[in-house]
């Protein structure tokens, strides 16, 4: 079974119907979606100006134990309406390049968030190599959103 052929499944499937044939469904997804993203966003951009010395004078590791909260809830609101977008237009997204940014961005937002960004703030280091990932972390989330955005222009 091919790739498009199973995207066809998803799509003629009672849940990809029901979203996309919904006057008020998508809307509502995509509207969690894009508050979650802005939560998640919010809360990197908060840790990020802080470990670069803009903004909130509060230290990092500080900020963290509230921050990390919404961090993680957006993320999770996040990859299920994701989810449940994708299964409503599969085919539309399959083989769309905006898609593949997204999705490696995200690969590499989360992996740089969760495995180097949020250790380091956690454990109150500083010093250039923390403020080169601090950028790296608000960069990969950007472009986790432009390209989210592109989808919806290509």
């Amino acid at each position: 079974m091919s790739l498009l052929h199973t995207a066809q499944n998803i799509e003629a499937s009672a849940l990809g119907q029901t979203i996309r044939e919904s006057t008020w469904l998508f809307p509502a997804i995509e509207s969690t979606h894009l508050l979650a993203l802005a939560m998640l966003g919010g809360a990197v951009l908060i840790l990020s100006l802080s470990v670069l010395g803009i903004g909130l004078k509060t230290a990092p590791a500080e900020l963290y134990k509230s921050a990390h909260r919404y961090m993680n809830v957006a993320l999770i609101v996040l990859l299920m309406t994701g989810i449940l977008l994708a299964v409503s237009e599969p085919v539309k997204l399959y083989g769309r390049q905006a898609f593949c940014v997204k999705m490696i961005s995200l690969v590499i937002a989360l992996a740089v968030t969760y495995l180097a960004f949020n250790p380091l703030i956690k454990r109150g280091l500083s010093g250039l190599g923390v403020r080169s990932v601090t950028v790296l972390t608000m960069a990969a989330w950007l472009m986790v959103a432009l390209a989210g955005r592109w989808i919806g222009f290509s």
